[in-house]
Order: structure tokens, then sequence, then C-alpha cells
């Protein structure tokens, strides 16, 4: 029982912890220079938003035990940098769109019979995450839009969904590219 606690800890730690810093880092650094490039993209979509990378690899490794901490930190950073000051429901439909609409995507896979388990050795699982990445972020696109839609002018509505896709599945990418790095290193490391 106590092991169990343990790995929940340990499991809500790293999808949190892994969540904020990359939140942070395409708070602090993508978005300025997205602005500074591109100055007429909307400055709550980033064409790279590392953060559903997290989202697609903690659900797609943890399945639903990955749910109650991406709620709990995507919440947190919502509530932080998002929060619009009028309808709280509208807003907790933003923070649960981008809470599960990879599960929803998995949940889809599955009813369709497609396979995408670590087990399945049939795959490649790089290019299988980032179409599940793509999926997710086409749910998780349509509750931000119910959730904002209203406060943003109709003449952005094309430009953030295609903003909120491509960067949600860049964004997936570009983990994906992370840890494979960082793998990559740490094998070169305990080589030498």
């Amino acid at each position: 029982m106590k092991t169990q606690k343990n790995e929940a800890f340990a499991r809500t730690l790293l999808i949190c912890g892994a969540y904020i810093g990359l939140f942070l880092l395409v708070r602090q650094i993508i978005f300025p220079l997205q602005q500074m490039i591109a100055p007429n993209t909307a400055p709550y979509a980033a064409l790279i938003f590392l953060p559903h990378g997290v989202r697609v690899i903690a659900t797609w490794l943890y399945r639903e035990k990955a749910i109650l901490p991406l709620l709990m930190v995507h919440l947190f950073a919502y509530r932080l940098f998002y929060w619009e000051s009028g309808d709280a429901a509208l807003n907790m439909v933003a923070v649960l769109s981008g809470s599960l609409c990879v599960f929803i995507a998995m949940q889809l896979f599955s009813f369709s019979r497609i396979d995408i388990s670590l087990s399945n050795m049939t795959i490649s699982h790089w290019r299988s995450l980032v179409f599940l990445g793509f999926i997710s972020s086409v749910f998780n696109t349509a509750g931000n839009m119910l959730a904002m839609g209203d406060v943003m002018g109709s003449d952005l509505h094309l430009q953030v969904i295609a903003t909120f896709i491509i960067g949600d599945t860049i964004g997936t990418l570009a983990c994906l590219l992370i840890l494979m790095l960082g793998f990559r290193l740490r094998r070169l490391a305990s080589s030498q």
C-alpha cells in the first residue's frame, strides 16, 4: 500500500513538474519569440506548446492515472495565466478539455481497435504518439473554442484553431525529441 502511494506521489510530481516547467518555458521564451516573429498570432496560442507533449506522454504511459495530476497542474497553470474573470464554468471547460483531451483520444483509438500501447511492438511509437497528439489537440481545441469563443473576435477563430492544433502537435513532437536526446545523453554518459 505504501509503495502504491509513493508511486502515485512520484508520478504526480513528475507530471506536474514537467508540465509547469515546460509551461513556463513556453510562457517566458516561446511566446515572446513567437510575438517577435509573427506578431499577428494570438498571445494565448503557442506555435510550439510543449505541455501538450507532457499530456500525451503521461496519458499514454499512465492512462487514467495521469488524469488527476494533469487536471491539478492544468488548473493551476490556467488559473495563474489565463483565467477569464467572467464565467467560471467556461474556464473549467477549457481546463477539462486540456486535461482530458488525450484520454478521450485514447478511448477513441481503443474503440476503433487502434492499439498504440507500449506493449504493441508492431508499430512506431513516436509516430503513434504524434498522431495521438494531433487527434487529442482537436478535442482540446474544440473545448477551448467553446470556452473562449465569445471572448475573441470571430475573425481570429480560424487562426486560433490552426495555431492550437499546430502548436499542440509540434509540442508533442518536440517533447519526444527532447526525451530521445535526454535518453541518448544519459546512455552516452553511463557508457563512459
